[in-house]
Order: structure tokens, then sequence, then C-alpha cells
């Protein structure tokens, strides 16, 4: 996973991971997660349209981090456009608790992509 520099956008924290989400680049993903403020960030938007795989120890960091930001009375939102991403978050169950969003934008003001646009296609369907 490469790292791209987090951005801090109107009170969140803004996280672009490139390349693979897996047990090597878990501890990197969740400092970036993280942060090394001194407080946490209560709302993370998390872009994952670079990245080109992920597997259970990526998710368990995103899990982590959402119960973080959930503890301080915020959030985390996945923004995604990969077919993978879904399918992952179909086949733990975890699809409501991480809906889709287009754009950090979109993710930042709470308007998740409409299933059926464009972006990560419906899974069995």
């Amino acid at each position: 996973m490469n790292t791209r520099c987090p951005e801090q956008k109107e009170g969140c924290r803004v996280v672009r991971p490139v390349g693979e989400l897996d047990l090597a680049t878990a501890k990197a993903l969740r400092e970036e997660l993280r942060g090394n403020d001194a407080a946490l960030s209560a709302c993370v938007v998390a872009d994952l349209r670079r990245v080109t795989f992920i597997d259970s120890s990526g998710l368990q960091e995103l899990r982590a981090a959402q119960t973080r930001c959930e503890a301080v009375g915020g959030w985390l939102r996945l923004v995604y456009d990969h077919r993978s991403i879904e399918l992952l978050l179909q086949l733990t169950g975890l699809v409501q608790q991480f809906p889709r969003y287009a754009d950090v934008d979109d993710a930042r003001r709470g308007n998740p992509a409409l299933p059926g646009t464009s972006g990560a296609p419906s899974v069995g369907g």
C-alpha cells in the first residue's frame, strides 16, 4: 500500500490508500486511519478507489476505525467503485455498515450512492 498524505476536509479526515490492503499493509492502514494528531478525528472518509485488493486484514482495520469514530460520536464512510470491495462487504455481512459513496464530498455529506448507479455493480443480480 502506498500512502497518500491524509487531508482534512471540512472537519473530516480523508484517507486515500493506494494498492493492496492486506496483512502486510494493515499496520500502515491503521496508522493512516488513526492519524498522528493528538485528538482522533471523529469523521473519517476512506477513499478506496485506488485500492486494488483488500482482504480480511484490511477490512478489520476499517471496522476498528469505524468503532473508534463511533465511540466519539462520529463515523467512517467508504468511497469505492470496485466490484471486489462490494463483494467482500456483502460476503462478510458488512454492506449495511459500509454503504458505498461515489466520492469524498458525498461521503462527507452522508449521501450514499444509489444501488444500480455507476461504480460498483450489484453482486448476484
